[in-house]
């Protein structure tokens, strides 16, 4: 038989073996998670660097362009604080449902508490020719009259076991119909900011579509129509390219879109308005495609990525860029509100912006682009058929 003292010590000797080892995995696990919140950190750095450069060229947009710019974002923060609030009601709507549930379950068991004290005290009233007096003055069956004071002792114990949870449930109650109150008091306060919120909205909807015009109205020639559009190709390509730099830098993976041609789920469902290749003008063509879309309809990540850019992009109005490695990236355009900012990862599937009709469009739309290593390439390829 091996001696206890030996195989204590052996055991010591392995754990010191295997120690270090685990040790040394914690440390690498660390260390990993530093550098890629360095590298986060960089990214962002680099993006803002870019972003700054971005907004001094954006100094040469005309008046027109300039107020819907600032309009549309200040419309992309009221449709966020919106969407705070429309989940905030949700939530609000689905805690006085429960209290409303608990609410009847306490009822329903206050009720049949109060029944069965009732029918102990019906029964008690009905054993009244063997009241507890009777009983101790009248000692002609001992026996008998021990049976009888187990029989009253339980009896007594039951009852007050019953007031007890009585009162406890009445006092449970009370403490659910006010939280109830308090709740449908929020409830009615978050429906009066949704109510204005949206009145903010559609008016602010209202000076779009009067921007728009004038916008339109400025470039009303064939010629300034054109330059314009060739300004916009321009700045969305030099834009893709500053990002692109950006991404030389880091070393954040993510695996890219090339094994996933005709796999990705559609950003949103709706009509092609326009396809990639169509001629725009005689001079320009579609570089993405074009869906119709409701206003303020969620628009989904088509795969897992991380946002490099989220701002307003003269001619796309609010877009969102995200990189999905291996020079991949996809571009959502005409948004109403972005609901992530630069640096942050999405999942695919994740609701990143609001369709909208910003950048000076006349009817809500997405405006989608997947560009590798800085080209615009058909979407129809990569999406599901």
């Amino acid at each position: 038989m091996v001696p206890l003292g030996r195989i204590l010590a052996l055991f010591a000797f392995l754990f010191c073996m295997a120690a270090p080892s685990a040790f040394a995995m914690q440390n690498d696990a660390r260390e990993q998670h530093a550098e890629a919140e360095r590298q986060l950190r960089e990214l962002q750095q680099n993006i803002q660097q870019q972003r700054r450069l971005f907004d001094r060229n954006q100094q040469r947009l005309s008046q027109s362009e300039r107020a819907l710019r600032d309009l549309e974002r200040e419309m992309a923060s009221s449709t966020q604080a919106l969407q705070r609030t429309e989940q905030a009601l949700a939530g609000l709507r689905a805690r006085i449902r429960e209290l409303e549930a608990e609410q009847r379950t306490l009822q329903d068991s206050l009720q049949t508490q109060a029944q069965l004290l009732a029918d102990q005290i019906d029964a008690a009233y009905r054993a009244g020719d063997y009241s507890f007096l009777q009983l101790l003055l009248n000692q002609e069956n001992p026996a008998r009259f021990e049976r009888m004071l187990e029989y009253f002792r339980h009896l007594n114990e039951a009852r007050l076991a019953q007031l007890e949870q009585l009162h406890a449930t009445e006092v449970e109650l009370k403490e659910v119909q006010a939280q109830l109150e308090q709740q449908q008091s929020q409830l009615a306060q978050r429906r009066a900011e949704q109510a204005e919120q949206r009145n903010q909205i559609e008016q602010q909807r209202q000076r779009q579509e009067q921007r728009v015009a004038e916008l339109q109205q400025a470039q009303a020639s064939a010629s300034a129509s054109l330059q314009a559009m060739q300004q916009n190709e321009q700045e969305v390509t030099a834009l893709i390219a500053s990002l692109a730099d950006v991404l030389r830098s880091t070393n954040i993976q993510l695996a890219g879109l090339g094994n996933l041609r005709g796999s990705l789920p559609w950003p949103l469902k709706g009509r092609i308005r326009h396809r990639f290749g169509e001629q725009r003008s005689s001079q320009v063509n579609w570089r993405g495609l074009v869906i119709e879309a409701e206003a303020e309809q969620p628009v989904h990540s088509i795969a897992d990525g991380r946002v490099l850019f989220a701002d307003w992009l003269r001619g796309f109005g609010l877009v969102m860029v995200l990189d999905h490695g291996d020079g991949y990236m996809s571009l959502y355009g005409y948004n109403q509100a972005l609901m992530f900012d630069v640096g942050q990862a999405v999942r695919k599937g994740q609701v990143i912006s609001l369709a909208g009709q910003s950048g000076g469009q006349r009817e809500p739309g997405l405006y989608f682009e997947i560009r590798h290593r800085g080209d615009p390439v058909n979407p129809l390829r990569f999406l599901q058929r």
